[in-house]
């Protein structure tokens, strides 16, 4: 009888273990599936196209500038050129190379405004000669905030604002404002917060930039 007994109990505890054995398979298929397919996923982000368009030059695409100072202000634009990056229907990507040279007035004519365009590009403010272009290395888009690092100076800050960006086939336009402060890139003159001036004489360190593109292949 004990025989029977103890012969009932091994297969009892043969059973059990065999029962334990095979809920764990599923457990480990289901974790290499897991794995499986989070390396699709990466390999299709991977291999996903992406498709450069060339920015177009013409009215479409513009960067307009304006400054402040106590009781007025000046504005005007910056020639640029570059390109964006575009994937499964994204902006994810791109550079804006900005033409400092080109800094043009557009609220002055004449003699003021030739002072003014100088003033701009010495060494006081953009120093045009040493610095020739500034740039906007875009890094990404989530559909509200364009973001990306912007180089004025050799001086780079991370920088992010709200756009608008419309991609269609074999095209993207955007359109944004955004505010920067201009003593962080290195440009003083002028700056309350760096010098003891008379109010008359300070100069916004804000600067409100106003930028349009379009792009297309």
């Amino acid at each position: 009888m004990k025989k029977v007994i103890l012969s009932l109990a091994s297969i009892a505890l043969l059973v059990a273990c065999g029962g334990e054995a095979k809920t764990e398979a599923p457990a480990a298929n289901a974790t290499n599936n897991e794995a499986t397919q989070t390396q699709e996923v990466a390999e299709t982000a991977a291999n996903a196209e992406v498709v450069t368009l060339n920015v177009v030059s013409d009215s479409s695409s513009v960067l307009n500038w304006k400054g402040s100072a106590v009781g007025k202000e000046h504005f005007g634009t910056v020639n640029y050129t570059g390109s964006l990056n575009v994937s499964e229907g994204k902006l994810v990507g791109g550079e804006l190379v900005f033409d400092m040279k080109t800094i043009d007035s557009k609220d002055l004519e004449g003699e003021w405004k030739q002072k003014l365009d100088g003033h701009l590009m010495a060494p006081d403010f953009f120093n045009v000669d040493s610095f020739p272009t500034a740039k906007l290395v875009v890094k990404g888009f989530d559909g509200t905030n364009l973001s990306g690092d912007l180089t004025i100076k050799d001086v780079t800050k991370a920088i992010s604002f709200p756009a608008t960006v419309a991609v269609s086939e074999g095209a993207v336009e955007g359109s944004a404002e955004f505010t920067i402060n201009r003593t962080e890139y290195g440009i003083v003159y002028g700056s309350g917060s760096f010098f003891d001036l008379a109010k008359d004489k300070v100069i916004s360190d804000d600067i409100v930039f106003n930028v349009s593109v379009k792009a297309a292949k």
